[in-house]
């Protein structure tokens, strides 16, 4: 009773500070938000904004106060560059007493990125890393007077250009000094500790954003706090688990004597030796406060699941729950007890997880996982963060809608990029729960980089802090020091050649002195890649920088080719891992806000503005005349929304085309890996992403389904001109071969009924392995037979194979479908150009007021066969949000099928009907 009325008591003190502009500690606490009532205001004066809430950007803030437009429409990203080159002040009041504490300090999680933090008339200190946790100790000013708290930023695009000027001239520049002009973005990003991305990229606009971006907190205690908790997690023996946990304590920020007990427990599961459920502890701190101690805690096999990837088995996470108690609390009567406790729950996952480099028989290493000792195809995307603005990066909701789409798509591992975030802990937590491995970078990508001391000083702090957040989530699979910084070096891919020696000293500084060590001692459960693409163990061999660091025989390659056909499979090869690849497409008609208001021509100046890739457009364009009929005339009306449709339909088949040669080459060449480039992306662009921001699907997001299934029918036109069947079995359970039955169809573009069939029976498909079904000259068959290859295509379906005899039984469900074109859709004569060809109706429609959803059956009915029915919601429906189709894109060689359109509808306002539904296909192009 006495503690809920204290708690009681503690509310209403909370809400008069608020009314009074002010935060207060409470002494039950041991940390506090202040994420309320900050003004924000330019140093000129000129704009003040008042009321704000953290986390917070002076972009978003701006937006919200309606000074600015949004920032990602029109030419917004141009018009407000002026945001990122003023200096913006945060200021709010605070008022705390320290009697009853030690320590009191006031914690920054995240300031973007040059800051100096006052309160009342006293500096505490600056900042310069947008990915470090800063602290102040603010003990003396607790007097219970309200002493302003100020956060001054100076403009990150002014302070890079300060460190460029004044860089030793007797040093060659950090390369690359500025983006191509197309990218409208700002130079020197890689002098400061800032997302890289924010300076402008190929795929997103420049926003140089400032701000608080992370919490801001008072922390409060007597004793010791802990900040961290690191696992090491390995098999024993045959009949138990080791867990090594390594518990990471703070003491303010000056060297302290401790006494004291941690215990350790795992929720659910029971220790072997109860012995290891506590440890005294009597140790010295360092200058900066800290100290990190290490318990084994032994656990038996069969008391615990095992944690699997998606699609190998269930997820088991388990609660491991750290207490430390200072030696006083059982001592010696306190007022406050709880204020020498401190408490950490984490969550963590018993697994196993090798990157494998054995010898290959090629003379070559492999590449691949293994988890649980099951070698793991790793089929997924590249993850960028969700915005270019920092503080909405951590929108949980939007990141749960993006991995879960990755889930859905059958996904087992993202690579979060170097150019980006060290993400929020919603992220990796959602990770672990669904079973996405991570391949983590660190973050530095497609640069150079400084190594003078404060540069590597505040890069050792950023890799430590970060890493053992990080660390425990069982999702992490490996890191890597940077993204494509090596092959950049090797390539001289920004003109380094002349001065090799020194860039590649600065190389070694930066990444095997400096950041590998210091990965190496947070987490000892995992390796660390220098680079990627790298060639693994022989770039080490070869000092760091391979001669060839995209040599497919070894490590991970990034693959791209703008200008080869890549609707044709004969052209990849593939690598042991490809870690990136990918094609641009541009997002969809109705998901461009100016699209109502632009005419075509204005739709495409605003189309060129964002398309940052410094080849433009051209690369799409050339995809689509290889193999599509394109519209010639940009300014003809309907140009842009046939383009758009044609150039997701390019991407969608490209990355399909490279994908499934990858699967199949699991057995010819040693390929465990296929994460195309990328998964989303952060405004309304042309890019490589297969999610619009916003959550709309493209249709390559769609067709993943199939593409990454884990039981999948893989067929393609081989290099020998041959049609190449190989059925690819991903699933463990039953850990037996499983039989299929295959049937090869060969259709006429213009009819519902086959030319031919081929059936394969019992076709023995191991688990966790490819096999081939066969390679068939189908072009020497059409050629015997007098058959036109422009005018036939071939459609594949597996089933299970059902044992001859016994009673009958209903045709087996597909388990596996597929298609593979024998030429050019644009040179495809016999299709049906009817435009009637295509009729939608709405069978049933059901929306949750509960959860906003609505769901709406659709039958599509065609009178002869379409070729890539493209469905789409008319702009009239723009309040739907995150709509997607069950199918999209699709060959329909069926006189109907049902698809399902699911849609977020806040408060269920919207009656879908089938006038809301346009329907395209590649049939209406034929006759043009």
């Amino acid at each position: 009773m006495l503690d809920a009325l204290k708690f009681f008591l503690f509310v209403i003190l909370l809400l008069v500070t608020i009314m009074l502009n002010q935060h207060v500690t409470s002494k039950r606490s041991a940390e506090l938000d202040l994420d309320l009532l900050w003004q924000i205001q330019d140093t000129k004066g000129v704009y003040v904004i008042p009321n704000q809430t953290l986390p917070s950007g002076v972009y978003t803030a701006l937006e919200q106060s309606m000074i600015i437009g949004s920032l990602l429409e029109e030419y917004n990203d141009v018009n407000t560059s002026w945001v990122g080159q003023r200096d913006w002040i945060y200021r709010t009041n605070i008022s705390c007493t320290a009697n009853d504490y030690n320590h009191v300090l006031l914690t920054f999680h995240g300031l973007d990125t040059f800051a100096s933090v006052y309160l009342g008339d006293r500096t505490l200190g600056t900042a310069d890393n947008m990915f470090v946790r800063y602290r102040f100790d603010i003990k003396h000013q607790c007097d219970g007077k309200t002493h302003e708290l100020r956060v001054q930023f100076r403009s990150p695009v002014a302070v890079a250009s300060e460190r460029a000027r004044d860089r030793d001239p007797e040093l060659p520049p950090v390369l690359p000094e500025c983006p191509p002009d197309v990218y409208h973005g700002h130079c020197h990003v890689n002098l400061i500790r800032k997302m890289q991305a924010s300076f402008g990229w190929d795929w997103g606009l420049a926003a140089p954003s400032m701000g608080i971006w992370k919490p801001v907190r008072l922390e409060y205690y007597s004793s010791a706090l802990i900040r961290d908790v690191t696992v090491a997690i390995s098999e024993a023996d045959d009949d138990l688990w080791a867990v090594v946990v390594c518990v990471y304590l703070e003491t303010g920020l000056a060297s302290q004597r401790i006494e004291g007990t941690l215990t350790f427990k795992i929720i659910g599961v029971s220790l072997v030796n109860d012995n290891e459920q506590t440890l005294s502890v009597a140790e010295t701190t360092d200058a900066q406060g800290e100290i990190w101690i290490e318990q084994r805690l032994t656990v038996r096999r069969d008391g615990v699941d095992r944690w699997w990837p998606n699609g190998y088995g269930r997820q088991a996470l388990y609660s491991l729950y750290v207490r430390w108690a200072d030696a006083a609390v059982n001592s010696v009567k306190l007022t406050n007890p709880d204020t020498y406790i401190s408490e950490k729950v984490i969550r963590i996952g018993f697994r196993t997880v090798q990157l494998n480099q054995e010898r290959a028989t090629d003379g070559g290493l492999m590449f691949y996982f293994k988890v649980n000792d099951v070698p793991i195809f790793a089929k997924g995307s590249n993850w960028i963060p969700s915005s270019v603005l920092p503080e909405r990066s951590y929108d949980a909701n939007y990141v749960k809608f993006l991995l879960y789409a990755a889930r859905d798509a059958h996904m087992n591992m993202l690579r979060v990029w170097g150019g980006g975030l060290y993400e929020s802990d919603h992220f990796y937590r959602l990770a672990d729960e669904l079973g996405l491995l991570l391949w983590h970078d660190l973050m530095f990508a497609c640069s150079m980089y400084p190594t003078n001391d404060d540069f590597l000083a505040t890069v050792r702090t950023e890799v430590r802090q970060n890493v053992r957040r990080i660390q425990h989530h069982p999702s992490v699979a490996v890191w890597a020091t940077n993204n494509e910084n090596e092959v950049a070096l090797r390539q001289n891919w920004y003109k380094t050649e002349a001065n090799y020696s020194v860039y590649y000293e600065q190389y070694v500084e930066l990444y095997v002195r400096t950041v590998l060590p210091e990965v190496e001692v947070a987490d000892r459960w995992r390796t660390v890649l220098l680079s990627s693409p790298s060639n693994g163990d022989q770039s080490l061999k070869e000092d760091y920088i391979a001669r060839n660091p995209q040599d497919p025989l070894y490590g991970d390659v990034h693959y791209y080719n703008y200008f080869l056909d890549g609707w044709n499979a004969a052209q990849y090869r593939g690598g042991r891992f490809v870690s990136e690849y990918g094609f641009q497409s541009l997002p969809a008609f109705t998901s461009w806000p100016e699209a109502r208001s632009y005419g075509q021509k204005q739709l495409g100046e605003l189309i060129q503005h964002r398309q940052h890739s410094p080849l433009g457009n051209e690369p799409i364009l050339t995809m689509l005349r290889y193999n599509l009929p394109v519209p010639a005339d940009p300014t003809a009306d309907g140009y842009w929304p046939t383009l758009i449709y044609l150039s997701q339909l390019s991407q969608a088949m490209i990355v399909k085309t490279e994908t499934e040669v990858y699967r199949a080459h699991r057995a010819t060449f040693g390929t465990m890996g296929a994460l195309y480039w990328q998964l989303n992306d952060v405004w309304i662009a042309p890019s490589w992403s297969s999610i619009e921001y916003g959550g709309t699907f493209k249709l390559l997001h769609v067709w993943l389904r199939a593409i990454f299934a884990p039981e999948h029918l893989v067929a393609f036109v081989n290099e020998r001109r041959q049609l190449e069947v190989v059925a690819v079995r991903d699933t463990l359970a039953p850990n037996a071969d499983e039989l299929w039955d295959v049937e090869v169809r060969l259709h006429r573009y213009g009819s519902f009924r086959p030319v031919d069939r081929r059936r394969y029976a019992a076709v023995r498909v191991p688990p966790n392995a490819v096999a081939l079904v066969d390679r068939w000259d189908v072009y020497g068959y059409l050629a015997q037979k007098g058959l036109r290859p422009a005018d036939h295509l071939v459609l594949l379906v597996a089933s299970r194979h059902e044992p001859a005899g016994g009673s009958p039984s209903p045709p087996p469900q597909p388990l596996a479908e597929n298609f593979v074109l024998l030429d050019k859709l644009k040179h495809v004569r016999d299709a049906s150009t009817a435009s009637t060809l295509v009729a939608v109706s709405v069978v049933s429609a059901v929306c949750s007021e509960r959860s906003n959803l609505t769901s709406v059956s659709l039958e599509v009915s065609v009178s002869a066969p379409a070729l890539f029915v493209y469905l789409q919601l008319t702009p009239e429906n723009s309040t739907l949000k995150q709509c997607q189709f069950s199918a999209n894109g699709f060959l329909q060689f069926q006189p109907v099928r049902t698809v399902q359109l699911t849609c977020v509808d806040p408060g269920c306002r919207n009656k879908i009907q089938a006038r809301d539904i346009t329907v395209r296909t590649v049939n209406e192009l034929l006759t043009r």
